[in-house]
């Protein structure tokens, strides 16, 4: 995916100026190739490096900046050369004037895209769960991704959404925070507003930055942290898993340790309560079956964010949005609270899932 992707940009600065220097008839264009390459590799360079995660303005104006310039350029390559390809057998349609909108067209698609990524989507669901003796419900929400796309306005309105719909508890499943931008106690002491039990599983962001301070500060707004451990309550057990590689086989683009979950899960002492399992990262799949573990929670895979990698997603994570059954196992995987990369949303939302579970009756 990485190389084909690369391709892509590559493809894009050759080609944009190419079909610009045809269309308006002019001398060179090489500075533009220029530019857009300093603009592509500019955006990469600061994900590749972690330079988004620095606790600076500069830092968050160049990463939300770039990502939108970078989101522009490809959709403006999809709909320019498409029009070039239709435009071999309509000859009307290779005039100056329709590439100008050309470009305003994609430019209106990325502005839908980012207003699309500024507010969320509660979704609801209810699920049977052998065992519980009353009803509970969960408010799951993963990759909400504090830090340059999301700060004390966006988390306002999840503190006032949550308190309205008052769920039992909480579960932020794993990417809370993405920049030490974000490591600011005034901003963590919000959750305290919460009206609701809050619980937290670790992803693989919060080993992108201060991971230490990211941990306290969590911890210090009363939230309890779950690694690879449990909590018992309202007669659900839950365990929390630390973010961990499927297995010793199987390859993860975000490794940050050496736990894997077919070794791990078994370690940990459980109670007999009806449980709940959750993991950043939907993988891992066939194990929580053999533990008796009936309902498993995920996020991670944003269900690709943005068009058109919210339909390759699924050759990456099989399950990368809403409700599968695996070997008996329930699992549930969110499109997550907020956005990495671009800060954009198209053909998916950020969503906070309202998850009632009930006894089964047997």
């Amino acid at each position: 995916m990485t190389r084909v992707s690369l391709i892509i940009l590559a493809f894009s600065i050759w080609y944009l100026p190419y079909r610009a220097k045809t269309v308006f008839k002019l001398n060179r264009v090489w500075p533009w190739s220029v530019v857009l390459f300093v603009l592509l590799a500019g955006y990469v360079a600061t994900i590749m490096t972690g330079f988004y995660t620095q606790s600076n303005i500069l830092a968050e104006l160049t990463y939300n900046i770039l990502g939108l310039i970078f989101l522009l350029i490809l959709y403006l390559l999809g709909i320019v050369l498409f029009g070039h390809l239709l435009g071999k057998f309509i000859k009307r349609l290779n005039t100056p004037k329709l590439v100008i909108g050309q470009f305003v067209l994609a430019l209106a698609i990325v502005f839908y895209a980012w207003l699309n990524a500024q507010n969320f989507t509660v979704t609801r669901q209810e699920l049977l769960l052998p065992g519980l003796t009353q009803p509970v419900t969960v408010a799951h929400i993963p990759d909400v991704h504090l830090g340059a796309h999301r700060s004390e306005k966006y988390l306002r309105q999840l503190v006032v959404a949550l308190n309205e719909i008052k769920p039992d508890l909480i579960i932020y499943n794993g990417d809370l925070v993405d920049s030490d931008l974000a490591l600011r106690p005034e901003l963590f002491a919000l959750f305290k507003d919460i009206q609701a039990e809050q619980y937290f599983t670790t992803g693989n962001h919060e080993f992108y930055i201060n991971t230490q301070k990211a941990l306290d500060l969590i911890a210090q707004a009363g939230i309890k942290i779950l690694r690879s451990e449990t909590a018992q309550t309202h007669g659900l057990e839950l365990i929390g898993l630390e973010y961990m590689n499927a297995d010793r086989a199987t390859y993860d683009a975000h490794r940050v340790n050496d736990l894997y979950l077919n070794e791990e899960l078994p370690k940990i002492p459980r109670s007999g309560l009806p449980a709940i399992l959750t993991h950043h990262s939907p993988v891992g799949l066939t194990e929580p079956a053999k533990y008796g573990i009936k309902v498993m929670l995920s996020g991670h895979t944003h269900a690709g964010q943005i068009f058109p990698v919210t339909e390759l997603i699924r050759y990456r994570f099989p399950y990368y949005k809403g409700r599968y059954t695996v070997d008996g196992c329930t699992l549930i995987v969110s499109q997550g609270a907020g956005t990495f990369g671009v800060w954009a949303r198209l053909g998916s939302f950020n969503e906070i899932q309202i998850i009632k579970f009930t006894p089964a009756v047997s």
